[in-house]
Parts: C-alpha cells; sequence; structure tokens
C-alpha cells in the first residue's frame, strides 16, 4: 500500500504518521519551507542570508498574510525567503497544529497536547494563509519548518562569522509569544476548522528574555479582513533582494 492508498483508506493512521514524521509532509501536500544555506559564498551573492524579523501583530484581530515583513519570522536563508514570496497567500504566520475536533475521524492521533508525540516538539508544524484568494477564511497548511536540518552553514556558523545573536528554527518558535487561533485545515480536504498555536511576537535579537511566550486560551475569529492579505501579497511582489 502506497502512502496516497493509506490516505484514503485510514487517513488517522496517515497523518499520525506525518506527525511522528514516519511519513513525509510532501506526502500530505505540504508546503515546502525552501531549502538551507549550502554554499555561503552563493548566499552572499545573493544577498542572504536574512536577519529575523520582529513584527508583532494581534493574533486576535487581523493576522497578516503573505510573504512580506508584517509578522515575525526567524532568520532566513534566500531559498526559504523566496519559498515564502512563491507561496504568495498560502503562507503567513508560523504555526503548529495543535487540537483537531473531538468529532473529527482523525482524532486521538499524536497531534494535539495530551497525545505520544505531544509537547515541545509535538503537532503538526505549518503556516497560517487563507483557504483561497476568494475566500476569507484564515487557513493552516501543514509546512515542515521546525525540523528541517540547517546543515553546515547554519545559525552556529553565521553567529560565529557576523557575532550575530541569531536563535536556531526551534529556539526561535520557543522564545516566541503564542497565542492560539481557529483555522481550515486544508491539507486533508476536509472542511472543519481546527486550533492552532501561532507565533506573534518575538523579542529583538540581544534582548535578556529569550524563554517560551505564554501560550493564550482566547481563541480567535477564523475569518480575517482579506485586505490585509491582499496587501501582503503586493508588498511581497516588490522584494528587493
Amino acid at each position: 500500500m502506497n502512502y496516497s492508498e493509506l490516505e484514503s483508506a485510514n487517513p488517522k493512521l496517515f497523518w499520525d504518521g506525518i506527525c511522528r514524521r514516519s511519513i513525509p509532509y510532501s506526502q500530505g501536500e505540504g508546503l515546502n519551507p525552501g531549502g538551507v544555506v549550502t554554499n555561503p559564498f552563493a548566499e552572499e551573492f545573493v544577498r542572504g542570508p536574512f536577519a529575523p524579523i520582529n513584527a508583532p501583530f494581534d493574533p486576535n484581530g487581523n493576522i497578516p498574510i503573505g510573504g512580506g515583513t508584517n509578522y515575525p519570522k526567524p532568520w532566513r536563508s534566500y531559498a526559504q525567503k523566496n519559498s515564502d514570496a512563491s507561496h504568495s497567500i498560502n503562507v503567513g504566520p508560523f504555526a503548529r497544529l495543535v487540537k483537531i475536533p473531538d468529532t473529527i475521524y482523525i482524532t486521538d492521533t499524536c497531534v494535539g497536547e495530551s497525545g505520544p508525540c505531544g509537547g515541545v516538539d509535538g503537532g503538526i508544524w505549518g503556516r497560517l494563509g487563507v483557504v483561497s484568494s476568494s475566500q476569507n477564511l484564515l487557513a493552516f497548511r501543514a509546512m515542515d519548518w521546525y525540523n528541517q536540518d540547517e546543515g553546515n552553514f547554519g545559525t552556529e556558523y553565521y553567529n560565529n562569522l557576523n557575532g550575530t545573536e541569531w536563535l536556531t528554527w526551534k529556539k526561535w518558535w520557543d522564545s516566541a509569544s503564542k497565542a492560539t487561533v481557529n483555522a481550515t485545515w486544508v491539507n486533508p480536504g476536509l472542511d472543519f476548522v481546527v486550533e492552532v498555536e501561532v507565533a506573534y511576537d518575538t523579542p529583538d535579537i540581544g534582548d535578556d528574555d529569550y524563554f517560551p511566550g505564554q501560550n493564550l486560551n482566547g481563541v480567535a475569529n477564523a475569518s480575517y479582513d482579506l485586505l490585509v492579505g491582499m496587501v501582503a501579497i503586493a508588498a511581497a511582489a516588490r522584494w528587493i533582494f
């Protein structure tokens, strides 16, 4: 049985496998986060890597969408920044799926706070976006950005090279202030709303308050102002590297 057959026959087992990283995110149509730095000379030629972005937003208000600079981001390679731009309205703030409604037939997997994959590294990682350009519904799409291997030219390399204090993507997430919002989970092809943890603020580089942010329990509405997303898309299209 291949992955597509498994997803059709037993979606609970399929998504449990993705959550445990025994099945690649790509098999569940997860978004590509973009490649890491493989050649520092080529990276410098395209003006990378790019410093973290500290741009807080109100998670209970209009959540920014698109590849722009109006929400927090960890440091990124050129390929990772370019990937954000190419995904357009499919990406926005960095997020993690933490709870599926009890009535959905793929519950009781390792997705969720109490499952065997719970805790700091549990859940399904991804990004917030919108369902489509014609629908102003907040959407969650899987993207395994959290577990991506940095390779030989990662955080430690550039910190030593440039004297910066950048965090790894995992430590960046741990340091972020996070809230729980509602979003439509589009990957399974079902129209249901899940609870998603989203990073909405991060401390400035050099601050001494790097600590795991408080997880707020307030759940935001699953819709947002589409104008915010369109502005973000326009901003992304005008990026200058």
